[in-house]
């Protein structure tokens, strides 16, 4: 009989693996304890951990050959104790939920005492809280024409968010006026930088005119010297023409010169 109630204790519990330890741990149907379960989880590990190391501290005198060992198996479990006692080093912090006191946002809620309706002697009944037909019927009017005038702030906050959503529309409408508008001006910059283009390119074509004629004056000079050139030179052929002549002319005056007297001796002599 014990162990079947140890078996059914056992299988009460669910075994749950992970958890800020990463170790198996038991959590108890119900318990929703958390917090405690973290804290008896880390305790135990912290336990563990405190007696590897005096092991290692008695047979080493130093922890290197287990700190890979050590904080895999205690970090988890150190950092949740940090969070719990709100100390630096835990990312995942708790905090403190503030609660507040006015759970009707302002609102002045009229109490009523409900044990004051109920009559103690229900054959001679003494209630407190009573209303007139002409009460019944005045507050019954009270109430339906708070209701219409609820009904009718109501439809006037939704006209009024119409209008809201209406003036978004206008003004996205504007936007949207503004953009096509910014862009109609950067058209006429390209427009504008077109017609500019154009322009420039109309000058330079006047400075390849410019430079054309100048090409033809410069030709037409080189012709002009051309000729002048072969003028000069006709002039000197003629001259050396002339030179040549008058050489001719003198050297045949004394070749005759030369055969007369040649003559008259030859005669003279006979």
């Amino acid at each position: 009989m014990a162990e079947e109630k140890t078996k059914r204790k056992t299988s009460d519990r669910t075994k749950k693996k992970g958890g800020l330890t990463g170790s198996s741990q038991f959590t108890e149907n119900g318990s929703g304890d958390r917090a405690k379960a973290i804290a008896e989880a880390a305790g135990t590990v912290l336990n563990n951990v405190s007696g590897a190391a005096q092991t290692v501290s008695n047979a080493a005198g130093k922890l290197t050959s287990t700190t890979a060992q050590v904080a895999k198996a205690g970090g988890d479990a150190v950092q949740a104790i940090r969070g719990l006692a709100g100390q630096p080093g835990y990312g995942h912090q708790l905090t403190n939920i503030q609660h507040s006191d006015d759970a009707y946002g302002g609102l002045a809620i009229p109490q009523t005492d409900y044990g004051s309706l109920i009559p103690s002697d229900l054959l001679h009944p003494q209630i407190a809280l009573k209303a007139s037909e002409q009460e019944l019927t005045a507050g019954l009017a009270e109430y339906a024409a708070g209701t219409r005038a609820q009904q009718l702030l109501q439809a006037g906050y939704k006209y009024i968010e119409e209008v809201g959503k209406t003036k978004q529309s206008e003004n996205k409408a504007k936007q949207s006026i503004i953009k096509a508008a910014i862009e109609e001006v950067k058209v006429n910059q390209e427009v504008v930088n077109f017609d500019i283009a154009n322009i420039d390119l109309a000058v330079l074509g006047e400075k390849r005119n410019q430079s054309n004629e100048s090409l033809k004056q410069q030709q037409m000079t080189t012709v002009a010297m051309q000729n002048e050139t072969q003028q000069l030179s006709r002039k000197f052929e003629a001259l050396e023409d002339k030179r040549e002549a008058e050489i001719q002319r003198i050297q045949a005056q004394t070749n005759d010169i030369i055969q007369k007297y040649l003559k008259d001796s030859i005669q003279g002599g006979v």
